[in-house]
C-alpha cells in the first residue's frame, strides 16, 4: 500500500476553512495520480492504492462535512460509487489470491497419485487403479469447486472492471475532479450554501 501523500501548507493558527484547499487538493491529486493505471486491469496493486486514496479523500469529506452544503450530497454519492467499484475489484483480487493458494494446496494432495502415474510402463493394470484413485480424489476433493469459484470470481472482476471503466469515463466527461475542487473552494470561502 502506498504511503499517504503529505499535506503541506498547514499552520495551527489558520482556520479550518483556510486549510481545506491544502487538505483536499492533496487528497484529490493523490487519487487522480493513480488514474493512469486505470486502463490496465492487471495493475492490481496500483488499483488497490487508488482505492486507498479514495478512502482517504472520503474520510476528509466526512470529517469536514459541516463545511459543505447539501448540494455536495449528490457528488458524494457518485464518489461513493467509485469507491464501491474499487473496493469490490479489490475484494475479487483478494479472493483470486486466496483461491490460488487453496488450489495449490489441493493439487499438492493429488501430487502423490499424479507422480505415481509416471512410474508405470505400458498399460499396467496397476496404472488403471492409480488413475482411478487420482480421478476419484479429484472428483471428491475441493479442486473442482475451487476451479469453479476461481472462474466465477475472475468473471465477476472482469465485469466490475468494465463497469468501473465506463463509470470513470463518465466522471471524467463530467469533470468530476473539477466539481470536487470547486466544492472545496466554495467551502473554503464560506459560501458553500450561497
Amino acid at each position: 500500500m502506498a504511503k499517504a501523500k503529505e499535506i503541506t501548507g498547514l499552520h495551527p493558527r489558520l482556520g479550518v476553512r483556510t486549510a481545506l484547499p491544502a487538505i483536499f487538493g492533496t487528497r484529490i491529486a493523490e487519487l487522480w495520480s493513480w488514474a493512469e493505471h486505470m486502463p490496465f486491469p492487471e495493475r492490481v496493486r496500483e488499483l488497490h492504492n487508488m482505492r486507498i486514496a479514495a478512502k482517504r479523500l472520503r474520510y476528509c469529506f466526512e470529517f469536514f462535512h459541516p463545511c459543505f452544503d447539501a448540494r455536495l450530497e449528490g457528488t458524494l454519492k457518485r464518489f461513493k460509487k467509485l469507491q464501491d467499484f474499487l473496493g469490490e475489484l479489490h475484494d475479487c483480487d483478494v479472493w483470486v489470491d486466496y483461491l490460488r493458494t487453496q488450489l495449490k494446496d489441493a493439487f499438492a494432495d493429488c501430487d502423490v497419485h499424479r507422480k505415481a502415474l509416471g512410474q508405470f510402463i505400458g498399460a499396467d493394470l496397476l496404472l488403471k487403479a492409480e488413475a482411478d484413485t487420482l480421478r476419484e480424489e479429484l472428483a471428491r476433493g475441493p479442486v473442482q469447486g475451487l476451479l469453479m469459484m476461481l472462474g466465477d470470481v475472475v468473471e465477476r472482476r472482469a465485469r466490475l472492471y468494465g463497469e468501473l471503466l465506463v463509470f470513470w469515463d463518465e466522471l471524467e466527461r463530467d469533470d468530476f475532479r473539477g466539481q470536487l475542487s470547486r466544492a472545496v473552494g466554495a467551502a473554503a470561502r464560506g459560501d458553500a450554501g450561497r
